[in-house]
């Protein structure tokens, strides 16, 4: 797969949400033996999308934060990929491989608010764009959460909420 093609054209045709939602054309198929559901590759679009076209695309990050903030506006699997980008970003930083870094605590506010609007139906299930269902994505969440607070001392869950989780 051409990534600079995929990001170039997702700019120029201003899909980059759908991009990062991986819809149609732009999804990034994920590996069989994945564990898990996901709507696209999310870490291969975040490096081979965002991160390696920092020399080549002008405010590449600014074009990342900003579909990260609309995905957070959608609906509950929307939110649920704005997590998974999220989380593949800490991830990525940790590693030092990311090439720009989120402000994670106004990300993370902004996740915060997010999921407290959708939480009922992230206990349940989303169903991604391509059809494929991810079912209690809220515990994926929690989990997410409870390695943030450890590690860097933030929630991206609301603190009523945050409390009722063990932490130990």
């Amino acid at each position: 797969m051409n990534y600079d093609v995929l990001i170039n054209t997702a700019i120029e045709k201003n899909e980059v949400l759908q991009l990062l939602r991986g819809e149609k054309e732009y999804e990034v198929i994920v590996s069989e033996f994945s564990p898990d559901i996901f709507p696209t590759d999310i870490t291969s679009v975040l490096v081979e999308c965002f991160y390696k076209q920092i020399k080549k695309i002008e405010n590449i990050e600014k074009i990342f934060t900003t579909g990260l903030e609309k995905l957070l506006l959608g609906d509950a699997g929307d939110v649920y990929i704005a997590v998974l980008y999220f989380d593949a970003c800490i991830f990525q930083e940790e590693r030092n491989k990311a090439t720009f870094t989120l402000d994670r605590k106004i990300i993370a506010e902004k996740i915060r608010t997010a999921l407290n609007e959708k939480k009922e139906q992230l206990q349940e299930s989303v169903t991604y764009k391509n059809g494929m269902t991810k079912k209690n994505p809220w515990k994926n969440i929690e989990n997410f959460n409870n390695y943030y607070c450890k590690k860097y001392d933030f929630n991206i869950i609301e603190y009523e909420m945050a409390k009722k989780i063990d932490f130990y």
